[in-house]
């Protein structure tokens, strides 16, 4: 199963914002550039985080986002909820109308019980928990030099 590309570049986006300070907006450009997200699909992602409440934004030379809330108050789940709405291994656990053996299918209820437990797990991982290891990682992340 491939996590969708929405709900990485979410997950990454948050992670990066709670590194920043956030009494101060981060610009997109700068999100974009440091994550390798590109822009325009980081705009959107970003309203749709807007809208759920997850990050603030605002406009202008001053503008970017920030967190809306503490990172530690932030589940994956969140994120997920948030761009995505669905982690659902195949199409029909979502929509079975769309499969004509959904109605007599023994794994549909299969893929329906691996998404619930997925979005069990990932509710209880926070931003701010991903946040901290990030940080750990990458001060034990080996100093490359180029000669």
């Amino acid at each position: 199963m491939l996590v969708p590309m929405k709900v990485d570049y979410g997950v990454r986006t948050l992670v990066y914002l709670a590194q920043q300070d956030n009494s101060a907006f981060t610009p997109t450009s700068d999100i974009a550039r440091d994550q390798h997200i590109p822009e325009p699909y980081l705009l959107r992602i970003c309203s749709e985080m807007h809208k759920s409440g997850l990050i603030e934004s605002r406009r202008g030379p001053l503008g970017g986002h920030k967190l809306a809330k503490a990172s530690e108050s932030i589940s994956v789940r969140d994120v997920v909820d948030s761009v995505d709405y669905t982690l659902a291994p195949i199409d029909c656990v979502e929509e079975p109308e769309s499969c004509r053996l959904s109605g007599a299918c023994s794994q549909r209820e299969l893929w329906s019980d691996v998404e619930a437990m997925l979005l069990e797990h990932l509710s209880k991982v926070t931003i701010g928990e991903l946040a901290s290891q990030q940080i750990l990682m990458v001060a034990a992340a080996p100093v490359h030099t180029n000669f």
